[in-house]
């Protein structure tokens, strides 16, 4: 009888120490992962800093002897577009680049600016009232003591079907360093006008591309129809220009957009087939012995590129911003 109480104090006593070493394991465990956790996110925290921080230092354009400011328009029913505009709802830690955008400022992560018919102004000024903005385009938000809500489902990502885009051309002749530069990008929402018979475009605001770039570094998305893998990011469809867009207005002294200075349509096709071939001529002649970096040839067989159907009317030279516009 002894022997079995003993027997039945040490398991007791076994079982407790165990239970013990659990506990205090589960607990350290909980503690290293709470601080792994809390180290990720200082960690993210200041790689997105440091990312968005290099929207100021853009030596290698601004020490360019030659650059060219180039503005289009990206279609998104073009296929090689259409990877910005799937999936249309979040899923799976996926999601459009509107989405992207949208739920970045509604968590007051990045800035946008107005758009401004003919220029853009990134100051204080013309610094984009979320909140006005959600009322002007009539979008169903709910305010929290966290903050301003919005349902995956009232994002009108599926009205926005394309996008203005403003690049730049250049070339460093201390380092022989050339390249093209996307610096902001403008959501187009198409909608129905007044009479139901057609769309008409709205360009929404202007965000500087700076702003997204840490964010679009870490969204994957499907760049091809036969290769269904998450083979690029958001980032990389803009830096390696994986895009195809019209052009609908370049950098000039006036502040013109094409459709401005032509006469026609076969005249606005012409000058955008021009554009275009300047600017593959002049990349082809940088490394050309005894050639005028700055000269441009102007034979060769030309490229076919859509009209803009619309960028006159979005694109002029004046200075009214979209804030006193309902839509």
């Amino acid at each position: 009888m002894k022997q079995y109480i003993l027997r039945s104090t040490f398991l007791m006593l076994l079982c407790s120490l165990t239970l013990s070493g659990f506990a205090q394991e589960s607990l350290r465990d909980r503690m290293m992962q709470q601080d792994q956790k809390q180290n990720n996110t200082t960690g993210t925290t200041m790689s997105v800093r440091a990312l968005q921080s290099s929207r100021t230092s853009n030596d290698a354009l601004d020490n360019a002897k030659w650059s060219r400011i180039i503005y289009r328009y990206l279609d998104l029913n073009n296929e090689k577009n259409a990877a910005l505009y799937y999936p249309e709802m979040p899923e799976e830690g996926r999601m459009n680049l509107f989405t992207l955008i949208f739920k970045l400022l509604a968590e007051d992560k990045i800035n946008a600016y107005e758009y401004l018919d003919g220029r853009e102004v990134f100051t204080d000024r013309y610094k984009l009232d979320f909140t006005e903005f959600l009322e002007r385009f009539s979008v169903y938000y709910s305010e929290t003591p966290e903050g301003i809500v919005v349902e995956d489902v009232d994002i009108p990502s599926n009205e926005v079907l394309g996008y203005f885009v403003k690049e730049a051309y250049y070339f460093e002749t201390g380092t022989s360093n050339h390249g093209v530069k996307t610096l902001a990008i403008c959501p187009v929402i198409d909608r129905q006008d007044d009479y139901n018979v057609g769309s008409v475009r709205y360009p929404l605001f202007w965000v500087p591309y700076e702003e997204i770039m840490p964010y679009a570094l870490r969204m994957p998305i499907i760049t091809s129809d036969l290769n269904n893998t998450l083979s690029g990011t958001i980032d990389d469809f803009f830096r390696k220009r994986n895009y195809e867009g019209e052009i609908y207005k370049t950098g000039n002294a006036r502040n013109l957009a094409l459709s401005q200075q032509a006469n026609s349509p076969e005249e606005l096709q012409a000058e955008q087939d021009k554009i275009e071939l300047q600017l593959i001529n002049f990349e082809n002649n940088l490394w050309k012995e005894k050639t005028d970096s700055t000269a441009v040839v102007q034979k060769g067989r030309k490229k076919k590129v859509k009209v803009a159907k619309s960028a006159s009317s979005s694109s002029s030279s004046g200075s009214n911003s979209m804030r006193d516009r309902r839509y």
